[in-house]
Order: C-alpha cells, then structure tokens, then sequence
C-alpha cells in the first residue's frame, strides 16, 4: 500500500450531510442560519474558559510531534512514486519498508526530504522481503535529527500514537502528514503473499489514518518515542482509502534486524522447520517436524505440546506463528515442548526461512547468518536499559470490559456476504445480541469469546424490522485432553454483559469506542479491534442495502469513526465509562448519496428489542411444546416443497413443484412462486430455505412470504411427519 503514483489524488470521503436523510426541509429553515448568524453579530457568544491544565496537555502535544516529526523522511523515487522512511540514527541510517524501496534494488538510489524543506540523497542497504523492512541512509550534511526508540511490547490497546509520512504524496515541500488516532490491537498477526514475502508478524493495529504513500514513515506513542514503522491497512470493498484498519511492524521486532541489515545484506527470517496446529484449548502441537531442522535437532518430535516460545506462554498456533515471523535466522530463542508428559526447555538457534528473489538481484544482495548471530549475543551481553516512563492509559477500564463483553461470530455465508461478524453479550446466560444477516443462517453458528473459547449458538430471535437477531450460546464441557487449569477453562462460563447507558447520556461530541472485528483481523484467539472517534449526532436512518432499500426506519447514532467494513456489524459502542451506548448494524449506504454509512442502533432501540425478543421467546415455548409430536421424530419437519434446480432458479429459492397432500400445498403454495422469507427470516438463495427448514420438527409451524407474479403472499401451516 506504499507508493502512490499521481500527484493529483481526490479521497473518496465521507460529508456530514452524506449521513443525513434525503427530505425536505421546510422553508423557514432556510432562513434560520441566516437569523443565527444576525443573532451572533448583536450577541456575541462568550468564551468558555479552557482549564490551563488542558491547554499544557495542548501544547505539550504540539511540541512532541513537532519534535518527533523531525525525523520522519518522505521518499521520492523514479517516475513519480514516494513513500516514507524515519532516521534513526544521527548519522542518517534510516527504517523504511521494502515494498517502498523495491523499485530501486538495481541502482539503490532516491532522495529523502526531510522537514527542513530539503532533499537528501538516500541509499537502499539492507533489505527484509520477507518482513516487508529495509534500511537506507541519508548523506549531505553532518547530522540528522533522529528518531527516540521506544518499547513495543510496552505498548497498550487504547494507548494514543500517531504516524508521520507522505500519503497521497501530499508533502511536496517535505513537510510530513501528521495523523492520530489509538492502538486497536496488539500482537497482530497479517499474512503476507505467501508464507515468505510481506508477512507482518507480532505487529501493531492502530486507527490513525493510514493511506498509500504513509508506508515505511514512522508510528510513535505519545512521548514522541518511535514504537513501529507503518506499511499496511485492511482496505476491503473502499479501494485505497483509509479504513480505520492499519498495521506497524513493531519496532522491537526491527531492533533484531538492525544489524544485518545495516551490513546491507538480505536478510532471512527464522525457522523451526516445524509446524504447529491447534489440538483444544490452549493446546497447541506440532504436527510436522522436517528432519535434520532446528527443531528436529533439539528433539522435537510430532505430537509433542509446544508450551512456550520465546519468553511466551502460547495460547495458540497463531500467537505461535507471530512470535517466530518477528526473529532472523541465526538468532537464539527458548522453547519450551512437552513429550509424553514430560516439559524440556532448551534454546534453539533459528535455521533460515530461505526468501525466494529474482535471479539478477541474487548476486547483488548477499547472505550472512553470522552478523544476526552476533548482534544476538552482543544483545545478551549487554546491559538491561532502563525502562521508558509508561503514559497512563485513561481507555484501560472501558476497553476491558468491552473486550470481555463483546464475541467474534462465525456462521453462514453466502456470495460476497462474508461468514463472520461481532456481536455482544446481553445477559449472563449467555445471550448475544447482532443484526440480521446471512451470518446466522449457519448451520454451524459460533460464537469465539475474549478467552477464547467456541460455543455453538442457537438463534432464538429474530426481528425483520431491526435487522437484529439474539443468539444464545451453548455451554459445554471442555476438551479432556485440555492442558488448562480448571480454573481458565471457565466452566461453567461466566459471560459478562455490558452496562448500558441512560439513552440521553450519549451527546454529539462525546467520545466513543466501537469493539468489534471488522475484516476479522482478529485472528485465533486474539482480542478484538478497538477504533475510537466521536458520537457525530441522532437522525432517523433512511438507508439501502445493495438495491433494496433497508427495513428500519428509526433513530440512529451517527459515528465518525468507520464501521462500515465487513465484521463490524454487531459491535459493541461504548462511551468512556464502558457503557454500552449502541450497537453497529449493517453496511448500509445514504439513499440520498450512496455513501456507506457509520451508525449505531442506540441503547433505547436495543432495549426494545430485547424486550420483544424476551416475549416472544416466552409465548413461543408453550406452543412450540404442545405442537410437537409425542414421538419427537429426530427428521425434519416435511412441506412438500421442492426448489428450482435450472440456470439461476437453482440459485434463488423457486419453488419447482409442491407435493400433492403437502401442508404448502393445501396452504396454497404453487409451482413458480419465490419464496422470499421464512418464519420471518429473509431467504436470498435456496441453500437458506434448505438449512432453515432442517432445524424445524413436525407440529412446529412454517411461515412464509412469498412472491406470485408482483404480489407478496403471507402463507403459513404446520410441518408434518416425512411420509417417506
């Protein structure tokens, strides 16, 4: 996502009035702003006395980016292409991504500018495809401003960061673009083009903007001290714009690579020469060990429980993953494995990940294990430095509660509609609360919790109006070969739901969170994303969803942070006190402009549907019990229709013929008709239908709208015995 090759770049952004419903406004409306403004001349508004201790926090912030932004480089290359950089060094040794240098391997020449308003030349040293990192250096004067290290593993979710480089290649004078925003997520990991370029291991999530031409500039926390170098977003269905979804390779992760690539050598990744796979909760196993490799070496066979790696404790195979993309060949690392009961620690020596690179440029970079090894043991040898004073973190409390209240869901999935989504926990039996989508209408529904842990879920609601559906998690016993202690395996599971606000608490201006897991960064067993922005204001929604215009008509909470990215719908907004404020729907656009919107249902919607849910689960129960046959048939219920198998027809959900003596045929369902929902459920395809009618038992009834012709038809009866 680094170079951008026009200079002349319009972003697709989002106006305020974008957000709003297409009516018109009375006439003396239009004369108010007009009345406002005379109002103001004759009255001028008084001024609101600024706590002194705010405006030093204000300029306190102005003076660190003003001192931190002095390092940060914006690359220019050939045929108008830029990029960013960061010096390190007041030498001018430099930090920058691959990606932004890979059109210079050949000459490894470009310039820097630097906020000084000049341009330097730069030289391409060492280089990391894997990794996505590279090191250059500025000459042309005798000292650079350089950049202050900090410690990423130090760093928090919720902590305050912000990015400096050349997005869009606005920074024509040098002069870097300053972005802020939160880290949203920690120990990431991005999976590369394949398994050996562009890999992002062990990196930082953040919701500052990041846009193409931000790629190898800097990301520091909030005393100025450089925590990573920025080089990727999740763009999704919005091309190259920003979508609050942003990674940093971890500046502690750089640190390893420093010396070789300083050398100017190409450096390789390490390598266990194994793999490991998830074998239960929190039980990892390596399940392929190649001979003669590291691993193999120390005694590592398949089947053995890896325990620990690098100083970690491992909580999954991809926390696994991410540890060891984030260290070079040669370096040393402790495992920790267990083989027939039995722990052994030791510490390994990494073999390389060999990098696969054109033929031309094999010659031109070379390969040294020997300086990583070196710069390990000099690591070791020296000693510890002191720690960097920690902000505090004013999010900390509403962020943890939010996590732990909040589930990644995985489901059905049907064309572009994505098969995972968020949602939140809304009472201790384990309730969840998400919108309506084809995401529950899988046959397989799980929900993944902050700890976690998997549970099937059941949907016992469902609201066509809302767009909201209420799952409820099922308890189960834990896997018996398990290596947890009883105690984190959380049986029986203690779900916390979220404490909600009073409805008018939530004013426009008033921070928020949104935690969810949008474009499911959030892999495995990681937390989910935390954005934050403001509560922009309340209007009712007048919305589509592809052609079809949205059913819900009602109020809601208009963001400006974005949540309009596949797996954000259902995720929690909270306010700073960890009060659950709203909740995301669905990808929806303006019907006025088109425009994907960021809203929320409010906390009053929430409640209505939740006390709407709460009777009809309870007037559903009796009849559902006294319908059922007291045989209680383990078969699906029977209907006697048959869908449409030919061209698209088998796709949509046409019925091609109705059984005689069916209950839809005496119910009055003919040949041709489209069904389009069922017991109050939209069916887009006939998979649906299929997977709905599964679930229902002879005596339970069915209820369909269907389309004849240009007429919508309610029909309904009760499923049957199969008489097959």
């Amino acid at each position: 996502m680094g170079n951008g090759k026009s200079r002349k770049v319009v972003a697709d952004r989002d106006v305020a009035f974008s957000r709003f419903s297409a009516r018109r406004f009375p006439s003396h409306l239009i004369l108010l702003p007009l009345v406002l403004l005379a109002f103001a001349f004759v009255h001028p508004p008084v001024s609101a006395e600024v706590s002194p201790v705010v405006r030093a926090a204000e300029q306190r912030r102005i003076e660190t980016i003003a001192r931190a932004s002095r390092s940060a480089v914006c690359i220019f290359l050939d045929e108008g292409e830029a990029g960013s950089g960061v010096v390190i060094c007041p030498d001018g040794y430099g930090l920058t991504n691959f990606h932004v240098i890979a059109g210079t391997l050949k000459t490894r020449r470009a310039f820097g500018g630097l906020s000084d308003g000049k341009q330097y030349p730069l030289e391409v040293l060492g280089i990391d495809p894997t990794g996505d990192m590279a090191m250059f250096r500025l000459t042309g004067k005798e000292r650079f401003e350089c950049a202050e290290f900090g410690d990423s593993e130090a760093v928090r979710v919720g902590d305050e960061v912000f990015a400096a480089g050349n997005p869009f290649m606005l920074a024509e004078d040098s002069t870097p673009t300053i972005t802020a925003g939160i880290v949203s997520g920690v120990h990431r990991y991005q999976y590369g083009q394949d398994a050996r370029s562009l890999v992002y291991a062990d990196c930082i999530q953040v919701d500052a903007s990041i846009n193409p031409g931000n790629s190898g500039g800097p990301l520091f926390d909030a005393a100025g001290r450089l925590i990573g170098i920025n080089g990727r977003a999740s763009f999704e269905r919005r091309g190259r714009v920003n979508v609050g979804l942003a990674y940093a390779i971890s500046i502690n992760q750089f640190k390893r690579f420093i010396p070789g690539l300083k050398a100017g050598l190409l450096v390789e990744h390490g390598s266990l020469g194994a793999t490991a796979v998830d074998a239960g909760y929190r039980q990892v196993v390596f399940d392929r060990v190649m001979d003669r490799a590291a691993a193999a070496a120390a005694g590592i066979k398949p089947g053995d429980r890896l325990v620990g790696f690098a100083d970690h404790k491992i909580r999954d195979a991809n926390h696994f993953t991410s540890l060891l993309g984030s260290y070079p060949a040669g370096w040393p690392v402790s495992i920790t494995w267990q083989h027939e009961g039995r722990l052994t620690s030791r510490v390994i020596e990494l073999d390389p990940l060999t990098v696969r690179i054109p033929d031309e440029l094999k010659g031109a970079y070379r390969v040294d294990v020997s300086v990583t090894r070196a710069a390990a043991e000099s690591l070791s040898a020296a000693p510890a430095s002191p720690s960097a004073p920690v902000e505090a973190n004013v999010l900390a409390p509403a962020i943890e509660s939010a996590i732990r209240s909040t589930v990644k869901l995985y489901g059905g999935r049907l064309g572009s509609a994505v098969g995972y989504g968020s949602g939140v926990i809304v009472s201790p039996q384990g309730d969840v609360l998400t919108t309506l989508s084809v995401l529950v209408e899988g046959s397989e529904l799980r929900a993944v919790t902050h700890d976690g842990h998997a549970y099937p879920c059941l949907v016992i609601c469902r609201d066509e109006y809302r767009q909201l559906a209420l799952l409820r998690m099922r308890r189960k016993s834990e896997n018996a070969d398990t290596a947890a202690p009883l105690r984190d395996q959380m049986t029986p599971p203690r779900w916390e739901p979220l404490p909600m606000a009073d409805p008018t608490a939530a004013q426009p201006g008033d921070w928020i969170l949104a935690v969810g897991n949008p474009c499911k960064v959030a892999d495995g067993a990681e937390a989910v994303s935390v954005t934050r922005g403001i509560l922009s204001g309340r209007t009712r929604l007048d919305a589509v969803q592809g052609s079809e215009a949205f059913p819900y008509r009602g109020d809601v909470l208009l963001l400006d942070t974005v949540t309009s990215n596949p797996g954000s719908p259902g995720s929690a907004v909270v306010d700073l006190d960890g009060h659950w404020v709203g909740v995301v729907g669905e990808v929806v656009a303006s019907q006025l402009t088109n425009t994907e919107l960021s809203y929320a249902y409010p906390v009053e919607e929430i409640k209505a549907f939740l006390r709407d849910a709460a009777v009809d689960e309870a007037a559903s129960r009796p009849r559902a019990a006294a319908s059922r046959p007291v045989s209680r048939s383990a078969k699906p219920g029977y209907h006697g229709i048959r869908l449409s198998t030919i061209a698209y027809h088998r796709q949509l959900p046409f019925v091609k013929s109705v059984a005689d003596g069916s209950p839809a045929k005496a119910a009055g369902v003919r040949a041709d008709d489209l069904i389009i929902s069922a017991n109050r459920t939209a069916v887009p395809q006939g998979r649906v239908f299929t997977e709905l009618c599964e679930r229902l038992l002879p005596g339970e009834e069915l209820s369909l709208i269907v389309k004849r012709g240009e007429e919508l038809i309610p029909v309904r009866f009760v499923l049957t015995e199969d008489p097959e």
